[in-house]
């Protein structure tokens, strides 16, 4: 037996109901019976959305790697393995175009509906000819259009459906280790799956070894610049704080302070609120938006973060700081995005990066590698 949705051939999932054998493991995202046979969303794409264009000059090497992902996607899956402030969303930009002039259905599908709302918005500029449909938690009314932009959990409601699948932050929550998520997102295809990540680990490898890929790297900015790579401090957990606060004391920019939990993040708004120009967000937080968007406006000197501000928002000449005081929250991928908020832009690609961490971590040092060798591979460029 095996699920036609997410691939679970493993017994215990099965219950025969009153209606037939149905997969207990993807049961949250719709039952689907054994027997079923799924259906494809079936549009037309209108060829006309192909037209697009971008508000910037893409670089020799980011033209190179556009090319290289358009020449490969035909034959072959693509792991697009890029440094945050890369550009990736651009790099796919014409083989996205390519697919809608062929009248073949694309998706770009990214874990937040946070991104998913931006993503929506900067596609709209591109192919403004195209009708383009986002989906996320709420707002699911509309499931067809040239161009469909959607949380990596609403690709259950597709069954091969799509030509070309961009799979965006593949690295990151919710799809990171889970297999059944992953399936669901590959049953949603019919064609071949863009990978895009800023970090490859070995989880990931194992994920797609399966399968036959290319892969493809930019592992430098358009600025060619080096990226940024944390400084690390190794404190007592009681000398955290006060070691923040003397940060801040000196900070002349503006500045992200992550935190590995919201009972953190509250705490330390509502302590140093008293002090410092700061304001905070997290995921469930009603005022979240509002507090983004007014540090953003620069109303605001720091503002404190869970990981919600780890992936997807660009705030241009700022630093970051980084408490990982609680074991096994930061992993590889999260530091490298934490840090990867620095440094994006274009004329001043510079700013600091520090982590405050109570327990020495193989992920930190994980990260600090990764951006060391993304550094060493533009030297060699000089």
């Amino acid at each position: 037996m095996r699920c036609p949705r997410c691939n679970n051939t493993d017994e215990r999932y099965f219950y025969k109901g009153s209606k037939g054998i149905y997969c207990r493991k993807c049961i949250r995202f719709k039952r689907t019976m054994l027997m079923e046979e799924l259906e494809s969303e079936d549009y037309e794409v209108n060829k006309e959305a192909s037209e697009f264009e971008l508000n910037f000059r893409l670089t020799e090497k980011q033209k190179e790697v556009s090319n290289r992902v358009n020449e490969t996607i035909d034959n072959r899956n693509v792991l697009l393995h890029c440094v945050c402030g890369a550009g990736k969303t651009e790099l796919v930009v014409e083989t996205i175009s390519r697919y809608l002039k062929d009248g073949k259905k694309v998706c770009y599908a990214i874990s937040r509906k946070e991104v998913v709302k931006d993503l929506f918005y900067r596609f709209r500029k591109i192919f403004k000819d195209a009708k383009i449909v986002a989906l996320y938690g709420g707002h699911v009314k509309e499931k067809s259009g040239d161009l469909i932009i959607c949380t990596t959990h609403q690709l259950y409601r597709y069954y091969k459906t799509f030509d070309l699948l961009v799979l965006d932050e593949v690295d990151a929550f919710p799809l990171k280790g889970n297999e059944t998520l992953l399936n669901i997102a590959k049953n949603s295809c019919k064609g071949h799956i863009i990978y895009s990540t800023a970090t490859v680990d070995d989880l990931l490898r194992k994920e797609i070894a399966k399968e036959d890929y290319e892969e493809i790297e930019l592992l430098f900015r358009p600025g060619m610049k080096p990226i940024i790579v944390p400084d690390v401090y190794y404190l007592p957990k009681f000398l955290i704080y006060p070691v923040l606060v003397v940060l801040m004391k000196k900070e002349k920019n503006r500045c992200i302070i992550f935190v590995p939990s919201k009972k953190m993040c509250r705490y330390l708004y509502l302590v140093l609120k008293n002090f410092f120009d700061v304001t905070y967000a997290y995921s469930d937080l009603e005022e979240r938006d509002g507090n983004i968007e007014s540090f953003r406006r620069g109303e605001h000197q720091y503002i404190i973060s869970t990981s919600v501000l780890e992936r997807g928002v660009t705030f241009l000449d700022i630093d970051v700081i980084i408490i990982d005081s609680i074991k096994g929250v930061f992993d590889e991928s999260s530091l490298v995005q934490m840090t990867g908020r620095v440094g994006r832009n274009f004329k001043n690609p510079y700013g600091k990066a520090i982590i405050l961490s109570s327990h020495f971590s193989k992920d930190i040092s994980a990260c600090r590698k990764s951006l060391e060798r993304a550094n060493y591979e533009l030297s060699l460029l000089r």
